[in-house]
């Protein structure tokens, strides 16, 4: 049997317009969410498959400015070799790395997906190919089903149910910033409940009134979506100042301004729908 000597996949960036925590599962947070792609920014990974081993290498051949490679490769290792033995290949993993981490961007779940499309692409012409159960997928990271379509979603549960939507916009002029200092999700959602707990307005954009947002109601395919809103926002400006201090400034020039996941990244657009 012949196959490629190389499998290519390119996943890029998403950006959330809307992330509504709508309650808890098994110690997890519920959501609501509509996310995109962002092409501002992308992983590129390649596969070479090695029929003789049964293991996955992995090598970072680019990376952005500041990428902590030791953080990365402790949350990607066990996942492509989870990966692997799924599907019984070996071979050797290249990664592009350009979607930052702890930015809210799908950092760590771009380079997953891009792993996982370019693995499975050659266990099909292996005739390896084992149909991956969505639990499977969730294990590899929340975002990593959604990315795997890299078009407009609507996701809900805890990343299980994905939607791939139309959206009655463009999308395409969005901008983002990432504001200095990153933003660490878990700490996001146990702020955000502890603010629950404490009455706390968590529907405020941040802790400056100047920074309030103004959302907009959209129904896509019988859900209301609130755009722009993200219930991380607050949470996110708390535990990091920087991000605070960017929407504000931000919305001194633009008129929809939002947080993308947990951050840090600031999405903006100038001109209204």
């Amino acid at each position: 049997m012949t196959i490629k000597s190389v499998y290519k996949s390119e996943i890029p960036a998403k950006i959330n317009l809307s992330l509504e925590i709508t309650g808890r599962a098994d110690n997890l947070h519920t959501l609501k969410m509509l996310v995109c792609p962002y092409r501002g920014y992308s992983d590129i990974v390649e596969f070479y498959p090695n029929t003789d081993k049964t293991d996955i290498e992995i090598e970072i051949a680019e990376a952005y400015i500041g990428f902590d490679k030791a953080r990365f490769l402790n949350f990607f290792n066990p996942k492509i070799k989870a990966i692997g033995q799924k599907l019984g290949i070996g071979g050797r993993l290249v990664v592009k790395k350009g979607v930052q981490l702890g930015a809210g961007l799908g950092g760590s779940s771009a380079s997953i997906a891009g792993a996982l499309s370019a693995i499975c692409d050659c266990a099909r012409e292996l005739g390896k190919y084992t149909p991956l159960d969505t639990s499977f997928l969730l294990a590899l990271g929340s975002d990593v089903p959604c990315m795997l379509f890299s078009k407009p979603c609507i996701v809900t549960g805890v990343g299980e149910i994905v939607l791939p939507v139309d959206l009655p916009f463009e999308t395409d002029n969005f901008n983002v910033e990432i504001a200095e200092g990153g933003s660490d999700t878990a700490a996001c959602y146990a702020l955000y409940d502890r603010l629950k707990e404490t009455g706390a307005d968590t529907s405020a954009c941040t802790d400056n009134a100047d920074g309030a947002n103004c959302y907009e109601h959209l129904n896509i395919c019988g859900e209301e979506i609130a755009l722009f809103k993200n219930d991380l926002t607050l949470p996110a400006c708390r535990l990091n100042k920087n991000i605070q201090t960017l929407i504000i400034a931000l919305k001194e020039k633009h008129n929809c301004v939002f947080l993308s996941g947990s951050g840090s990244a600031v999405v903006f657009k100038a001109d209204k729908f």
